[in-house]
């Protein structure tokens, strides 16, 4: 991954950590790392732990940011997920749910497009 991309990932991750938190949703964690899969952003809002995959782009050139989150990525999501539960009893009692929050930064404006796809997949 170039540098470029890795600073638009992270800038991404951060606009979607702000929006999330103007939503009412607590931030458990970010960049979560288990089975070789990296969760981006966990979450908690009601009764719902949320694993969040983030995807930004410069543009919609290639289609939307979505549908990168192909059968293959979710699976790795979903045992990466299940691995951040067992590892944190404490949520063992919450609905895991799966959104992925696309973020379109517009480098001639500054301005950011944001994305939220609640339920995008499930187990």
């Amino acid at each position: 991954m170039t540098a470029d991309k890795k600073q638009t990932g992270n800038k991404g991750e951060n606009i979607a950590c702000v929006f999330l938190k103007s939503k009412g949703y607590i931030i458990v964690e970010k960049n979560f790392r288990a089975a070789k899969c990296e969760i981006d952003i966990i979450a908690q809002k009601e009764e719902y732990i949320i694993f969040i995959e983030v995807k930004t782009r410069k543009s919609q050139k290639f289609g939307n940011a979505s549908q990168s989150v192909g059968i293959e990525k979710q699976k790795n999501i979903i045992k990466t997920a299940e691995i951040f539960i067992a590892k944190n009893e404490i949520y063992t009692d919450a609905q895991p749910r799966f959104d992925v929050i696309e973020v379109y930064i517009d480098v001639k404006t500054g301005k950011n497009y944001i994305s939220h796809i609640e339920f995008a997949f499930i187990t």
